[in-house]
Protein backbone atom coordinates (compact mmCIF):
# COMPACT_ATOMS: atom_id res chain seq x y z
CA UNK A 1 0.00 0.00 0.00
CA UNK A 2 1.46 3.80 -0.97
CA UNK A 3 1.55 5.83 2.13
CA UNK A 4 -1.05 8.02 0.49
CA UNK A 5 -3.55 5.33 0.96
CA UNK A 6 -2.33 4.08 4.52
CA UNK A 7 -2.61 7.78 5.86
CA UNK A 8 -6.06 8.29 4.01
CA UNK A 9 -7.40 4.66 5.82
CA UNK A 10 -5.99 5.72 8.58
CA UNK A 11 -7.87 9.11 8.86
CA UNK A 12 -11.03 7.75 7.93
CA UNK A 13 -10.61 5.07 10.96
CA UNK A 14 -10.06 7.59 13.39
CA UNK A 15 -12.67 9.87 12.15
CA UNK A 16 -14.80 7.03 12.52
CA UNK A 17 -13.46 6.09 15.82
CA UNK A 18 -14.16 9.32 17.45
CA UNK A 19 -17.33 9.75 15.84
CA UNK A 20 -18.73 6.18 17.38
CA UNK A 21 -17.54 7.39 20.98
CA UNK A 22 -18.92 11.09 20.43
CA UNK A 23 -21.75 9.53 19.30
CA UNK A 24 -22.14 7.07 22.32
CA UNK A 25 -20.89 9.85 24.63
CA UNK A 26 -23.80 11.98 23.62
CA UNK A 27 -26.78 9.27 23.85
CA UNK A 28 -25.38 8.91 27.31
CA UNK A 29 -25.07 12.39 28.39
CA UNK A 30 -28.85 13.47 29.31
CA UNK A 31 -29.34 16.73 28.25
CA UNK A 32 -31.34 19.04 30.67
CA UNK A 33 -33.26 21.90 29.03
CA UNK A 34 -34.87 24.40 30.80
CA UNK A 35 -36.26 26.10 27.84
CA UNK A 36 -39.67 28.05 28.75
CA UNK A 37 -42.61 26.21 26.78
CA UNK A 38 -44.95 28.98 25.21
CA UNK A 39 -48.24 29.08 26.39
CA UNK A 40 -51.10 31.05 24.95
CA UNK A 41 -54.22 33.14 26.67
CA UNK A 42 -55.86 31.54 23.65
CA UNK A 43 -55.20 27.87 24.95
CA UNK A 44 -56.40 28.74 28.22
CA UNK A 45 -59.94 27.20 28.03
CA UNK A 46 -61.30 24.51 25.52
CA UNK A 47 -63.00 26.10 22.82
CA UNK A 48 -65.94 26.38 21.74
CA UNK A 49 -67.43 26.86 25.24
CA UNK A 50 -69.80 24.26 26.38
CA UNK A 51 -72.91 23.59 27.97
CA UNK A 52 -70.67 23.09 30.96
CA UNK A 53 -69.56 26.55 30.54
CA UNK A 54 -65.82 27.86 30.75
CA UNK A 55 -63.09 24.30 30.74
CA UNK A 56 -59.66 25.16 31.65
CA UNK A 57 -57.45 23.00 28.50
CA UNK A 58 -55.37 20.56 28.51
CA UNK A 59 -52.51 22.30 27.60
CA UNK A 60 -53.26 24.68 31.21
CA UNK A 61 -53.42 21.66 32.94
CA UNK A 62 -50.18 19.76 31.64
CA UNK A 63 -48.36 23.41 31.94
CA UNK A 64 -49.24 23.75 35.70
CA UNK A 65 -45.74 23.43 37.48
CA UNK A 66 -43.72 24.02 34.22
CA UNK A 67 -42.05 26.73 33.11
CA UNK A 68 -43.29 28.71 30.45
CA UNK A 69 -43.30 31.90 28.46
CA UNK A 70 -46.72 33.77 28.10
CA UNK A 71 -47.16 37.13 26.38
CA UNK A 72 -50.33 39.79 27.34
CA UNK A 73 -50.75 42.98 28.47
CA UNK A 74 -50.27 43.98 32.13
CA UNK A 75 -53.11 45.16 33.42
CA UNK A 76 -53.69 48.70 34.46
CA UNK A 77 -54.27 48.97 38.15
CA UNK A 78 -55.15 52.69 40.04
CA UNK A 79 -53.97 50.92 43.13
CA UNK A 80 -50.78 48.34 42.29
CA UNK A 81 -49.90 45.68 44.75
CA UNK A 82 -46.77 45.35 45.91
CA UNK A 83 -45.10 42.28 44.27
CA UNK A 84 -47.12 41.37 41.96
CA UNK A 85 -49.46 42.62 38.70
CA UNK A 86 -51.66 40.93 36.26
CA UNK A 87 -51.31 39.94 32.78
CA UNK A 88 -54.22 39.75 30.44
CA UNK A 89 -54.70 38.65 26.83
CA UNK A 90 -56.18 42.25 25.64
CA UNK A 91 -55.22 45.90 27.46
CA UNK A 92 -57.52 46.47 31.11
CA UNK A 93 -57.45 49.58 33.22
CA UNK A 94 -58.98 48.75 36.25
CA UNK A 95 -60.55 51.54 38.58
CA UNK A 96 -60.75 50.29 41.74
CA UNK A 97 -61.43 53.38 42.88
CA UNK A 98 -64.48 54.19 41.38
CA UNK A 99 -65.72 50.45 40.61
CA UNK A 100 -65.17 48.90 44.30
CA UNK A 101 -64.76 45.20 43.69
CA UNK A 102 -66.56 45.24 40.07
CA UNK A 103 -63.95 44.92 37.63
CA UNK A 104 -63.88 43.64 33.38
CA UNK A 105 -60.64 41.30 33.79
CA UNK A 106 -61.01 38.50 31.60
CA UNK A 107 -61.54 34.97 32.94
CA UNK A 108 -57.66 34.56 32.00
CA UNK A 109 -56.09 37.06 34.05
CA UNK A 110 -52.93 35.39 35.27
CA UNK A 111 -51.35 36.93 38.66
CA UNK A 112 -47.60 37.51 37.78
CA UNK A 113 -45.67 37.49 41.98
CA UNK A 114 -42.20 38.49 41.46
CA UNK A 115 -39.32 36.71 44.05
CA UNK A 116 -40.49 36.86 47.49
CA UNK A 117 -37.00 38.99 47.84
CA UNK A 118 -39.29 41.49 46.03
CA UNK A 119 -42.69 41.25 47.19
CA UNK A 120 -42.75 44.78 48.30
CA UNK A 121 -41.97 46.63 45.48
CA UNK A 122 -44.71 48.34 43.15
CA UNK A 123 -43.91 46.95 39.11
CA UNK A 124 -44.79 50.28 37.16
CA UNK A 125 -47.61 50.46 34.49
CA UNK A 126 -45.99 48.57 31.23
CA UNK A 127 -47.92 49.79 28.00
CA UNK A 128 -48.07 47.40 24.83
CA UNK A 129 -47.15 43.68 25.05
CA UNK A 130 -45.00 42.53 27.72
CA UNK A 131 -43.40 38.75 27.42
CA UNK A 132 -42.71 36.91 30.83
CA UNK A 133 -41.26 33.76 31.90
CA UNK A 134 -41.56 31.61 35.03
CA UNK A 135 -43.26 28.67 36.96
CA UNK A 136 -47.01 28.49 35.88
CA UNK A 137 -49.65 26.83 37.78
CA UNK A 138 -53.01 26.58 37.59
CA UNK A 139 -54.24 26.84 41.01
CA UNK A 140 -57.56 27.92 42.92
CA UNK A 141 -56.52 31.09 45.69
CA UNK A 142 -58.69 33.16 47.25
CA UNK A 143 -57.44 36.81 48.06
CA UNK A 144 -58.47 38.83 51.47
CA UNK A 145 -61.01 40.98 49.65
CA UNK A 146 -62.83 37.82 47.56
CA UNK A 147 -61.66 37.64 44.69
CA UNK A 148 -60.56 34.19 43.51
CA UNK A 149 -57.08 33.74 41.17
CA UNK A 150 -56.94 30.71 38.70
CA UNK A 151 -53.85 30.89 36.55
CA UNK A 152 -50.56 32.22 38.22
CA UNK A 153 -47.27 32.29 37.13
CA UNK A 154 -43.71 33.01 39.46
CA UNK A 155 -41.14 35.36 37.68
CA UNK A 156 -37.41 33.89 38.45
CA UNK A 157 -35.11 36.29 40.91
CA UNK A 158 -33.61 38.47 38.31
CA UNK A 159 -36.88 38.76 36.17
CA UNK A 160 -37.51 42.39 37.50
CA UNK A 161 -34.15 44.74 38.58
CA UNK A 162 -34.30 47.59 40.29
CA UNK A 163 -33.79 50.54 37.32
CA UNK A 164 -33.50 52.88 40.59
CA UNK A 165 -33.72 52.98 43.98
CA UNK A 166 -37.58 54.29 43.85
CA UNK A 167 -38.23 50.73 42.63
CA UNK A 168 -38.27 49.41 46.38
CA UNK A 169 -40.05 52.36 47.78
CA UNK A 170 -43.76 51.94 48.44
CA UNK A 171 -44.58 54.62 45.33
CA UNK A 172 -42.64 52.26 42.92
CA UNK A 173 -41.00 53.81 39.96
CA UNK A 174 -41.49 57.27 39.84
CA UNK A 175 -44.65 59.13 41.14
CA UNK A 176 -48.18 57.44 40.21
CA UNK A 177 -50.58 59.37 40.06
CA UNK A 178 -54.31 58.37 39.55
CA UNK A 179 -57.61 60.72 38.41
CA UNK A 180 -61.02 60.13 37.58
CA UNK A 181 -64.04 61.81 36.60
CA UNK A 182 -68.08 60.74 37.92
Amino acid sequence: MNKFLKTALLTISAGFFGLTISTQVRSQVRMETNEATLLEFQAFFKMPIGPQGLEVSDRVLNASGKKVRLTGYMVKNEMPMPGVFMLAPRPVQMSEHADGEANDLPASVCWVYLDDRQKNWLVPHVPGLLTVEGQFTFNRIEASDGSVAWFHLKLAPDAVNAASSDARSPHGLGQLHHSHSH
